[in-house]
Order: structure tokens, then C-alpha cells, then sequence
């Protein structure tokens, strides 16, 4: 192994975790040839023998997942260095299966890990619940949350490190109310939201570690491995459970979807989804499962979604029957009354009712 030459390659990933898994597979790739990759450089076989060292890893005993890990590092260190790889696509290199290691987190087990936390480990939940990568977790900056003068939910967009897409999610009010908290003890010379006292920010084994140590103390029967991406998965299974469409789902949490998907989905339809998964993926439970309101705060939220939802379908019905009995000639543009926030609805109705007056 060049090492200059793998310096110069690992300098260009952003992920410590990716580094590390890239530079496994380079080694577990040369074990295989017996020799240094760099002998694959401009090979017109390096495909050939890419395609190889992947059977030799599934022959070896080693999963599809774990396999097509291993050869990613060696295809994207060949490629950095101009050297093309080309490998059958039947052979079903990059096929991902589904793993049945991972626990299957659910959200009353994540509410059960907040009742034990610290100030500082309910905002980590709360980041938890948005579905972000670990990495990007990690980099959020104070000042991105620095929303107190806004209205929740409040619009966040975050570039995502692995991909270089845009996460476009939104502040709860939950998370907002532990903010409020939260940022005042900060250090502020310190950019970074999940602050570290020897580092500038906490890393992705730090986070995964905190979530592990947060279900021992809260007693969770952990079955299978426990780690930050099962919080991303809670967040894509509760959005299909739920009846938000894949693209929606995919940007908010930060994956890629294509160009053309994107253009029609714009950040009001995002909104209204976000709200819909806030008020499901949420810290505190909204009352204490026998039917009781387990205090104001609760009961204000709860009688406003259920207020918002009944004066929804009544001011449509006010706003078109105004437009009916209007003589104007002008363009009018219907408001978004499905995606529209609870107090600027209720605005609408006051205003259409003194209108009827």
C-alpha cells in the first residue's frame, strides 16, 4: 500500500466512519491479491478482479452487506485514481438485504429513554427523531437552532456531508422548547449544537454510545445491535405507516431523490408532513395512556390540532363561497388551507367571518 497515495485519497472523505471502513476493504482487497492495490491502476482487469475479490469475501463467509462494504473502498480508490472499473451488474455487487441485526427502535422506547436524560441527551434525542445521518448530527451548528422569534415548526435546511444533498426538515416545538434551555449554556466560541469538552463536537461513536448507554438506564430489552441509524429508520417507517410519500420522506431526512421528483414538491407539502410525523415522533408522550391529559401543555397542543382540523374544512368553505359571490375579475390565488399554520387559520376565519357580518 502507497501510503502517500492513500493519504491523498482518504483526505477527500468528510466521514471519520467512512475513512475507516474504506481503508479496511483496501487492506481485506490487498490479503485477497496478495499483493498492493496500486498494482490495479490503469488495469483494463481491475474490474475482473474487483469482481473476484467480492466472491472470494461471499465464499469467505462474509454477508452481501458486509461483502459490498468491502469492495467499496478498493472501486472508490481505483476510480479516484482514474482507473475505471467495470464489473457485471448481475452479479448483484451492490444489492443491499435487509439486516435483522439492527434493534427495531420504536418510539415508546425512544420516550422511555427521555424520561432518564439529561438536558443535553433530550436535544440528542430530538435530533434523533429527525432521521439524519450520524454525521450530519454531529456537525449541526447552534446557530441553525437559534429560532426563538419563529413560529414552529420552523424550516431547517441542512447539507448533508455523504451525499451533498439538501436535508430539508423542520424545529418541532417540542425540540424548540428544550432549545430554549439548552443553547443559553453553550459555549458560543464554540460553533458546533452537540458541543464536546475535547473535541469541537461530539462524534458519531460518542452518539451511538450515548444512545446505548440512554436504553440501559432505561431498562430497553435491546435485541439486536443499537445504533443512531435505527433512529432513521424509525423516522422512514413511521412516515410509510403513516401515508407520507417516499420523496417527502427521503427529503426530510436527508436522501437523495431525483431531480425530476423534486421540482413538484416544494417546502409547504413538506410542512404539513413534517407536522404530521412531529406530533407521532415526539419525547413526551401526549397524555398518560389512560386517557388523561398529563398536564396544560399537552392539552393546549392537544385542543389546538383538534380545533386547527375542524376549522380547516369550514374556512375552505367560507373562502370559496366568498369567491362565488365575488364580481372581481382579478387573478385570485386559493390559499394552502390543508398546509396552513393553526394561528395564521384562525386569522382567515375571523377575517371571513367579519367579512359575512
Amino acid at each position: 500500500m502507497d501510503m502517500g497515495k492513500m493519504e491523498d485519497f482518504l483526505s477527500t472523505i468528510l466521514s471519520p466512519q467512512t475513512r475507516k471502513s474504506y481503508k479496511h476493504g483496501i487492506k481485506k482487497c490487498e490479503e485477497f491479491l496478495g499483493g498492493p492495490i496500486e498494482s490495479l491502476l490503469g488495469s483494463a482487469e481491475a474490474g475482473k478482479k474487483i469482481e473476484k475479490f467480492f466472491v472470494w469475501l461471499k465464499s469467505n463467509g462474509y454477508t452481501q452487506n458486509s461483502a459490498r462494504n468491502m469492495v467499496n473502498g478498493p472501486i472508490q480508490y481505483l476510480k479516484y485514481f482514474d482507473t475505471q472499473v467495470k464489473y457485471r451488474k448481475s452479479l448483484g455487487m451492490y444489492k443491499t438485504e435487509m439486516t435483522t441485526r439492527d434493534h427495531l427502535l420504536t418510539i415508546a422506547e425512544v420516550q422511555e429513554m427521555a424520561s432518564v436524560a439529561d438536558l443535553k441527551e433530550q436535544v440528542i434525542l430530538g435530533l434523533l427523531l429527525l432521521g439524519l445521518r450520524v454525521g450530519d448530527a454531529c456537525r449541526l451548528e447552534w446557530k441553525w437552532f437559534d429560532v426563538q422569534d419563529q413560529e414552529a415548526p420552523v424550516a431547517l435546511d441542512i447539507r448533508t456531508h455523504k451525499e451533498g444533498i439538501t436535508a430539508h426538515t423542520f424545529i418541532s416545538q417540542e425540540l424548540k422548547d428544550l432549545l430554549a434551555k439548552y443553547l443559553p449554556v453553550l459555549d458560543k466560541n464554540n460553533k458546533y449544537l452537540l458541543q464536546s469538552p475535547r473535541k469541537q463536537h461530539l462524534d458519531e461513536d460518542t452518539l451511538n454510545a450515548i444512545l446505548k448507554e440512554l436504553a440501559k438506564r432505561a431498562l430497553i430489552n435491546v435485541r439486536g445491535q443499537l445504533h443512531w441509524h435505527c433512529g432513521r429508520k424509525l423516522f422512514m417507517r413511521t412516515c410509510a405507516e403513516n401515508g407520507i410519500n417516499q420523496w417527502n420522506a427521503k427529503l426530510m431526512c436527508g436522501k437523495a431523490v431525483e431531480q425530476s421528483i423534486e421540482t413538484y414538491i416544494n417546502n409547504v407539502q413538506l410542512k404539513g408532513d413534517f407536522r404530521k410525523i412531529s406530533n407521532i415522533l415526539r419525547l413526551r408522550k401526549l397524555g398518560n395512556g389512560n386517557g388523561r391529559i398529563a398536564d396544560m401543555e399537552d392539552a393546549v397542543n392537544l385542543v389546538s390540532g383538534a380545533l386547527t382540523e375542524l376549522l380547516r374544512p369550514i374556512v375552505e368553505k367560507m373562502w370559496n363561497e366568498r369567491q362565488q359571490s365575488s364580481t372581481s375579475l382579478g387573478l385570485i390565488i386559493t390559499p394552502d388551507f390543508k398546509n396552513m399554520e393553526p394561528k395564521k387559520l384562525l386569522e382567515e376565519f375571523l377575517k371571513l367571518s367579519k367579512e359575512e357580518s
